[in-house]
């Protein structure tokens, strides 16, 4: 009994080796993988640029003024789930959508004088704040 547990260990030995080797290697490739993606991603952010407004019946060219956006990606995710009353096929899809979104923002407002010498104030909301927020649009389709 035990010599044929010494003859079979020096093959175990071996293939433990080559496992421990694969192993390694996917963590090493899983790791470079997950941080070239990572790179490529960006966070939900604020961000400043300048919008073009086109004020009909005030003025006969645009205006620019500069204002804020929030951009970005955030973590989402589909996945199937088992469900007994789905028919034809039982599985169906389950999402987990988040969107980059103003989290707080600020009224904000410009005077300007029209073509015609009249003043009118545009309104418009300054985000000061974004944050990933669940998307309330649906994706079934």
């Amino acid at each position: 009994m035990f010599t044929h547990l010494s003859f079979s260990f020096p093959f175990f030995s071996y293939t433990l080796k080559i496992m421990v080797t694969i192993i390694i290697l996917l963590v090493i490739f899983y790791s470079i993988i997950t941080i070239t993606t990572m790179s490529r991603i960006h966070p939900c952010y604020l961000e400043s640029y300048i919008e073009t407004l086109n004020i009909r019946d005030c003025l006969n060219t645009p205006m620019e003024i500069e204002t804020t956006r929030c951009r970005g990606q955030c973590y989402s995710e589909d996945f199937l789930i088992y469900d007994w009353q789905s028919e034809p096929t039982h599985y169906r899809h389950k999402y987990h959508i988040h969107c980059c979104s103003p989290n707080i923002t600020i009224p904000r407002e410009i005077s300007i004088i029209c073509d015609n010498k009249q003043q009118r104030i545009i309104k418009y909301p300054f985000v000061t704040r974004c944050e990933c927020k669940l998307c309330t649009d649906s994706c079934d389709g």
